[in-house]
């Protein structure tokens, strides 16, 4: 009986050998690639930059670059008065968001872009010296009515008071004076109060009215309509060449774009649109976004400054990335 089952199982182990080999006779031979090694030619020189070469392109690289984000993105500007304090700082360097305000000026599909609002700090080009930047916070829109009262220091928009908290500090005379101005009383921050502006004290009267002399004449007797596209522009523009060529550069007697009126916080010590005139959005460079850097250069003494020595000594490293609002 053992017998036979051992050559049962023998029977079958062979059985199972043959159709194994059976199965591998039928299954595909794997395909054999060659491979072409092309030989080396000793004769043949590996091109490899020289670092001279590559400091050189990135060099380019890296300037291009900026001066995109110069040209279309940020902007890099100083503000040498105190017209916007205590909201900004004489020294105060600002970066300038460029591309906010829409396609006037840019068209880039990525950026995200808004039309200019009240109450929004913008750096523009001075209509009477283009060359010159200012830096000033929006207040009428084109087509509204601006009026400002010195008894009261009261702005109206459209016959409305204008929500700001009003903050009442000792006059500074000296236009160099870096310094943050000194609050003596404040008013109250009234609701929808956005923004702080600052108005001059002594003996706890107001002396804006001293401050605001006959050649403030843009709203400040009566109610001032801020242009629009289109308007006819008055004949103090038409005779004087350089602002026709800012408010009407095609010469055809009408604003060529909307006018913004545009005033500083430092009320009583703010060369503005009071004075001017109001700002062509052609102009508006765009809006102040914060502080990357400062600097109190008062009392730099009779030898002079030295600048790497101010830079550790005098920058208001508080105020460095401080936003503008």
């Amino acid at each position: 009986m053992s017998d036979q089952l051992e050559l049962t199982t023998h029977e079958e182990a062979a059985t199972e050998v043959k159709e194994a080999q059976g199965s591998a006779e039928r299954l595909p031979l794997p395909e054999v690639r060659t491979v072409d090694v092309k030989k080396r030619d000793p004769h043949q020189v590996n091109f490899k930059k020289s670092l001279p070469r590559e400091y050189f392109e990135s060099a380019v690289v890296t300037l291009i670059m900026a001066l995109f984000g110069m040209t279309f993105i940020v902007q890099a500007v100083k503000v040498p008065t105190g017209s916007m304090k205590n909201t900004i700082w004489i020294q105060d360097h600002l970066l300038v968001n460029k591309f906010i305000f829409g396609p006037d000026r840019f068209n880039i599909p990525l950026l995200p872009e808004r039309q200019i609002r009240r109450g929004d700090i913008v750096v523009f080009k001075f209509p009477r010296t283009p060359e010159t930047n200012f830096v000033k916070r929006v207040i009428g829109l084109p087509g509204e009515t601006v009026e400002y009262d010195a008894r009261t220091n009261t702005v109206y928009v459209n016959g409305q008071p204008l929500p700001e908290r009003r903050v009442f500090v000792e006059p500074q005379y000296n236009n160099d004076d870096a310094s943050p101005l000194e609050t003596v009383r404040s008013d109250q921050e009234g609701q929808g109060t956005n923004w702080t502006v600052y108005y001059y004290q002594n003996d706890h009267e107001s002396v804006a009215s001293s401050f605001n002399d006959d050649s403030a004449t843009y709203g400040t007797r009566q109610p001032f309509k801020v242009p629009v596209k289109g308007d006819p522009v008055p004949d103090e523009i038409r005779s004087d060449p350089q602002l026709q060529r800012i408010y009407d550069a095609d010469n055809d007697g009408h604003y060529d774009s909307d006018q913004y009126f545009c005033m500083g916080d430092n009320r009583d010590n703010s060369l503005d649109s009071r004075f001017w005139g109001t700002v062509p959005r052609n102009s508006i460079v765009g809006r102040a976004m914060f502080v990357y850097w400062s600097i109190d250069r008062n009392n730099n003494g009779e030898g002079g400054s030295n600048q790497i020595k101010d830079f550790f000594t005098k920058s208001r490293w508080s105020r460095t990335g401080k936003f503008i609002k």
